[in-house]
């Protein structure tokens, strides 16, 4: 898997079904628990919706512990982005 491929077809999946202002931090945002260890594989994120709450809750943790002002909101933003590109996975038959 070619993460940065990846994010670039993720990036013009967004623009071409939606019509987000910034779908390259939405990207971003999505490719944070690829670069940084949450405490869940990348990839085991977006087995099932479950394991997406899961990650969300990892996620806060993460936040918390690396002092963010709004660990749950920023978590938030970040489990959207996930929702759109577990979208995108399923719809583009990509496998992580």
């Amino acid at each position: 898997m070619d993460i940065k491929e990846l994010r670039q077809e993720f990036i013009h999946y967004l623009k071409t079904h939606y019509t987000y202002a910034r779908p390259d931090i939405m990207a971003s945002n999505v490719l944070y628990a690829y670069y940084n260890d949450i405490g869940m594989p990348f990839n085991q994120i977006f087995f099932d919706d479950q394991s997406m709450k899961n990650a969300k809750e990892l996620l806060i943790t993460n936040f918390e512990n690396k002092g963010r002002k709004d660990p749950k909101g920023h978590a938030s933003v970040h489990y959207g982005c996930w929702v759109k590109f577990k979208e995108f996975l399923e719809n583009s038959h990509h496998t992580l």
